[in-house]
């Protein structure tokens, strides 16, 4: 059989770097000494102990991009080479390396599939490159763009490996002692351990911080990293029934097998399941049918346990999404870091607060939109009411929103609609804002599960699709529910305009809110792309278009969104999703405003 890496020519001698953890990877390597074009030594990272100098080229040998990303930071330093490679043995797509502007000239870049096992990355330079940054970037940029910092908490680790989850530059130490030798510059605030690493010793305090780095032996199961185990490729629909999980891999689960996972029903996971693949899979949104005791946080646990119809697509897509939700919540990179956070008693940037921008010209609406944004929950959100042509009632605000921090400001009527919401923007608190309308409604998770679609998909604008459509009438008997055959956790070009999530830096970069009496969506929209910005549209579960025929700044027959070719479904009458979780009061048959 002829090698995936027959046709590579690598300048000699190469270091091969492979994780002796990597059963994958280790397994790919067989055979590669007989490859022509390819000098190796495959070294081990538990035999790395220094520097390891002269080399012609390195390869970096991983499963996938998440391990790729783990053994980042074990990697030594390794002098200059012209050539460096990375070969992932189990990742479905290949990705190419964007070379940084102070290494030497780059002369030739391959991003391939490797022979039909994994995918190839090759860099070539026209003089020598310090290896061991060019494979920290590729680690880093395996992932795309997007949030790879620490988020303000610095770990090392003592006695082990990284965790899951890029964290640059990582000290890896053999004892917990290290952490606080005194010629350390950038001492850590927590030493992450083995237990027999941290028994018979103690760390000093470090004058840098302080105070000496926290030591924590029992971290709780390792996280997941969400950059690369995520719901992105989200399938509504499925080819295959529920199959078990050894029909589709017998070995760890990787991209690849979340990739082949994504045509079936569900995967049924037997009761020995490793903790890290059941958390790859449920992180990725895979329909789960588990059995047996979880090493996992209770509310994933329930999440997994709680009974649902796979039969019925929609079902099948809120039980996907409350277990993608609490696996998120709970043992994504994010959610481990700011645990450890806590118990350092350190700052931690985990999901940031949001200020959601509210433009309303419809008095009668105010207290409908007031109710959507007061229920949101697993985010701090901040509302900046934009009252254009009326003085709302402060008082009634007040009451609504409870101790919610907001803002409220105020427009005659002739203001652009945009000019309103730049106003906004800029009173705005929070350095990421959401645009949310008056008539919509929202899940009390919507703010939350913006914001971690931002995380994971490292996108510079989230959105929803108007996936679920409420045709109000006059007669409530003739409403109706549509849901469109909206793709959703895909990158995309549109999503709704009430749900339009991105950064202020942005925003300001873009001009603002453009002048325009309507379309001012579509306007924020076509900039961000015409900028080179990437666009996701995560689930449509949370969120509800309100048509009712007027008060709209951009008009459409209610047969537009009837259309054969778009709609998946009706139904008669206010029917949300069940993530959407609508009190009794907002339910447009006991709206006393009648949703006009």
């Amino acid at each position: 059989m002829t090698h995936p890496l027959h046709d590579v020519r690598l300048p000699g001698p190469t270091l091969v770097l492979v994780d002796d953890s990597d059963a994958l990877a280790l397994d790919a390597l067989h055979g590669i000494e007989d490859v022509p074009g390819i000098e190796p030594t495959i070294v081990p990272l538990s035999a790395l102990t220094g520097p390891r100098k002269g080399w012609g080229s390195v390869l970096v040998v991983a499963a996938d991009r998440a391990r790729l990303r783990r053994m980042a930071s074990a990697v030594p330093l390794l002098g200059q080479c012209k050539a460096v490679a990375c070969w992932l043995t189990d990742a479905p797509t290949p990705w190419v390396l964007v070379p940084r502007p102070e290494w030497p000239r780059l002369v030739h870049l391959a991003a391939r599939e490797a022979g039909g096992r994994g995918v190839l990355t090759v860099a070539r330079f026209a003089s020598g490159a310090r290896a061991q940054l060019v494979v920290m970037e590729m680690a880093r940029q395996a992932a795309g763009p997007g949030d790879t910092t620490h988020g303000g908490v610095v770990v090392s680790y003592a006695g082990r490996p990284a965790a899951p989850g890029l964290d640059a530059r990582a000290v890896l130490l053999p004892d917990v002692a290290g952490a606080g030798a005194v010629e350390r510059d950038v001492p850590p605030d927590v030493v992450v351990a083995r237990r027999r690493a941290a028994s018979q010793q103690s760390v000093e305090p470090h004058h840098v911080i302080d105070r000496a780095p926290t030591v924590v032996t029992d971290p709780g199961p390792e996280p997941v990293d969400e950059r690369v185990f995520n719901p992105v490729g989200f399938r509504k629909d499925w080819h295959h029934p529920v199959v078990d999980l050894a029909r589709i891999t017998r070995g760890p689960v990787t991209e690849g097998v979340v990739a082949a996972a994504r045509a079936f029903q569900g995967v049924r996971l037997p009761a020995d399941t490793r903790t890290a693949d059941l958390l790859a899979l449920a992180i990725s949104g895979v329909p789960l049918v588990t059995e047996g005791v979880l090493d996992v946080a209770p509310p994933l646990a329930e999440a997994l346990d709680a009974e649902v119809d796979l039969d019925d697509p929609l079902r099948r897509e809120e039980h996907s999404l409350a277990v993608r939700r609490a696996a998120f919540d709970h043992h994504s990179t994010l959610a481990w870091r700011s645990a450890l956070a806590s118990r350092a008693g350190v700052r931690h940037v985990a999901l940031p607060p949001v200020s959601a921008l509210l433009a309303t010209r419809r008095p009668e609406m105010l207290e409908f939109a007031l109710r959507q944004v007061a229920r949101q929950r697993g985010a701090e959100v901040e509302l900046v009411l934009a009252a254009h042509g009326f003085e709302p009632d402060r008082e009634v605000v007040r009451r609504v929103l409870g101790d919610r921090p907001h803002q409220v400001l105020t427009f005659d009527q002739p203001a652009f609609f945009g000019d309103v919401l730049t106003a906004a923007a800029r009173a705005a608190s929070s350095e990421v804002l959401l645009k949310v309308d008056d008539d919509d409604w929202y899940a009390p998770d919507a703010v939350h599960d913006l914001l971690m679609a931002r995380r994971f998909s490292g996108a510079d604008v989230v959105g929803m699709p108007s996936e679920f459509v409420y045709l109000h009438a006059n007669d409530e008997r003739e409403a109706l529910t549509v849901r469109r055959k909206h793709p959703s956790e895909v990158f995309a070009r549109f999503v709704a305009g009430g749900t339009l999530l991105l950064d202020r830096g942005l925003l300001h970069s873009l001009g603002d809110f453009r002048r325009v009496r309507k379309f001012v969506d579509a306007q924020l929209l076509a900039g961000v792309e015409a900028a080179g910005g990437r666009i996701y549209r995560t689930h449509g579960l949370g969120y509800v278009l309100r048509r009712t025929g007027a008060g709209h700044t951009w008009q459409r027959d209610d047969e537009e969104f009837r259309r054969p070719d778009i709609v998946a479904v009706e139904w008669p009458g206010f029917r949300p999703s069940l993530a959407l979780e609508v009190d009794p009061v907002d339910r447009p048959d006991q709206d006393s405003t009648g949703g006009s």
